[in-house]
């Protein structure tokens, strides 16, 4: 089906509103950084007790640049089947990115047989040169055409040579039935609102990137957000759902203002070895990110633990008051 085709649509996939978890993907603390699946179990098992809706694997946070494609497969199935098994009504979100079509079907597919239930994609972006709207369109087209699962479109331009899609590239392909949703890692909510009103016909589920714009992606009719920062303060980023859902406004924005802060500390300081160090701490698992990702030192690690106290305290009270 084209994606400019205006009869009407039957999507093949339903992605629900709520709150989507990007989990790192773990390594042994030896110098030979393999996978370290009991942990991964651990993390996730923590994270889908929380009220999240689901979890994204194989995304920014879960270093896939870094992993070969067995790992991918091996990470994919070793999450799902937790899933599946212990919090059915959950989702399995598989990161499937490569620059051609052919490469990123296939790393659908071998998600797909691994357990994901659907696919977040990256724009290609190798040959900027020669990307436009057009290329793009095509590419996205041309892989929820082929993919067994449903596509959610990631945009990210700062992993991505700054390719930024073209709001009106997202509304066309929004259209087409295997494509579900978007991440919107490019922190636009102006954008945000515009898709909302333009996509409102066709079911697709539009997403912020991170915690630190979520309530502002909710009030311009965004449905839910896919934060780093729910790996340490999930409950806190459920919260905050939850009070959107209730209309408490005034609780939403003070909720939203206390996690700023948190969110900007957790990744913008030193990235995914930030949010490692940061786990290893809080939850006695972690690890470092692998080579050449460089460890943040001791002192770097408490800057880290200073600057996300307040985040971190809110979700303490959340976790206590559920016992």
């Amino acid at each position: 089906m084209s994606a400019s085709d205006k009869t009407k649509i039957n999507k093949k996939g339903h992605l629900s509103s709520g709150v989507y978890v990007p989990v790192p993907t773990f390594f042994t603390k030896d110098d030979n950084e393999e996978l370290d699946l009991p942990t991964l179990e651990k993390h996730v098992d923590y994270l889908c007790s929380s009220g999240i809706m689901g979890i994204v694997f194989l995304g920014s946070t879960g270093e896939a640049v870094h992993l070969s494609n067995e790992e991918r497969v091996e990470v994919i199935r070793t999450g799902s089947k937790l899933i599946k098994e212990k919090y059915p009504t959950l989702k399995s979100i598989a990161g499937c990115s490569a620059q051609s079509v052919r490469g990123t079907v296939q790393l659908i597919k071998e998600a797909a047989n691994a357990g994901a239930q659907y696919a977040l994609v990256l724009t290609p972006s190798y040959y900027l040169a020669w990307t436009d709207a057009n290329i793009i369109k095509t590419f996205y087209t041309s892989v929820a055409d082929q993919a067994p699962i449903p596509i959610i479109i990631y945009n990210y331009p700062g992993v991505t040579q700054l390719i930024d899609i073209d709001a009106n590239a997202i509304i066309e392909l929004a259209r087409h039935p295997n494509i579900v949703g978007i991440k919107c890692t490019d922190g636009n909510v102006g954008k945000a609102g515009y898709l909302v009103e333009h996509t409102h016909e066709v079911d697709f589920t539009i997403m912020a990137g991170s915690a630190d714009s979520f309530f502002p992606f909710l009030a311009v009719g965004a449905h839910g957000c896919v934060p780093g920062f729910g790996n340490i303060a999930p409950r806190a980023c459920v919260q905050l759902q939850n009070l959107w859902n209730e209309g408490k406004i005034k609780e939403v924005q003070e909720l939203q203002q206390k996690l700023i802060g948190s969110d900007h500390a957790l990744f913008r300081f030193y990235g995914v070895s930030g949010l490692k160090s940061a786990l290893e701490k809080v939850r006695g698992y972690g690890g470092k990110a692998r080579n050449p990702m460089r460890s943040v030192t001791s002192d770097e690690q408490k800057r880290v633990l200073d600057g996300i106290k307040v985040g971190l305290d809110i979700e303490t009270t959340l976790e206590n008051n559920k016992k």
